[in-house]
């Protein structure tokens, strides 16, 4: 592949058009949809997330950055996410995704080992250690990587919402500025982690709970 420059690959991949799946991920809309949440508490959802679930994915993304440019134990980071990640249901939507970006890598980084070990494994390891390494080979900095998780989990959020609970979508196109701006002044510190202990372990059980109850419903237009 031709040498692109980190921001366009950070670009690239931030691009909800990049065929990864996401776009059948609703990042925990849906199931708190179907469970009863009032529509007008979506903002309060996705501003607790940000501060809980996303910063556990976008501090083990870095941390695999860190890992894989020391060449370091990447299967203790993915044992780090697990024990940070209780729901079984989350855990396999992350998986799943991860198969989309094992295919986006193996594109972009055709000479990666670990990209082509892991497309190989039967369970994939989570999403956001295959965007650590994407990150490695495209020279992508740990503060854009965590602001670049922190972007594509709200705006899977925020494109479910378009379909669940249709509304004007520049008021979230605000509502996105408004999140990542408040988040913004945690994303120096999770950019500067570099072992699978410091990776942040802020749980959600409510969302996880709603995610648990999601994987066994019939009635979802998202996985989860």
């Amino acid at each position: 592949m031709a040498s692109v420059a980190p921001l366009f690959a950070t670009l690239l991949l931030a691009d909800s058009r990049l065929p990864s799946g996401a776009h059948a991920q609703s990042a925990g809309v849906e199931p708190a949809l179907l469970a009863g949440l009032d529509p007008a508490e979506l903002p309060a959802l996705l501003r607790a997330r940000v501060r809980t679930t996303t910063l556990v994915e976008a501090g083990t993304a870095v941390v695999t950055l860190a890992q894989y440019r020391a060449g370091g134990d990447l299967g203790a980071v993915e044992k780090a996410w697990e024990a940070r990640t209780p729901s079984a249901a989350q855990r396999d939507a992350s998986r799943l995704l991860a198969r989309g970006y094992l295919r986006v890598g193996t594109e972009l980084l055709p000479g990666d080992r670990v990209l082509l070990e892991w497309r190989e494994r039967r369970t994939p390891p989570p999403r956001p250690c295959v965007l650590g390494v994407l990150a490695s080979g495209l020279a992508i900095g740990a503060g854009e990587l965590a602001r670049l998780v922190v972007y594509e989990d709200l705006q899977a959020a925020t494109a479910a919402i378009l379909k669940l609970e249709p509304r004007d979508p520049l008021a979230l196109v605000s509502l996105v500025a408004a999140l990542c701006a408040e988040v913004d002044g945690h994303l120096d510190s999770v950019a500067s982690l570099s072992d699978p202990s410091d990776i942040p372990a802020a749980s959600a059980p409510q969302s996880e709970a709603w995610a648990e109850a999601h994987a066994r419903s019939r009635r979802r237009l998202f996985r989860a």
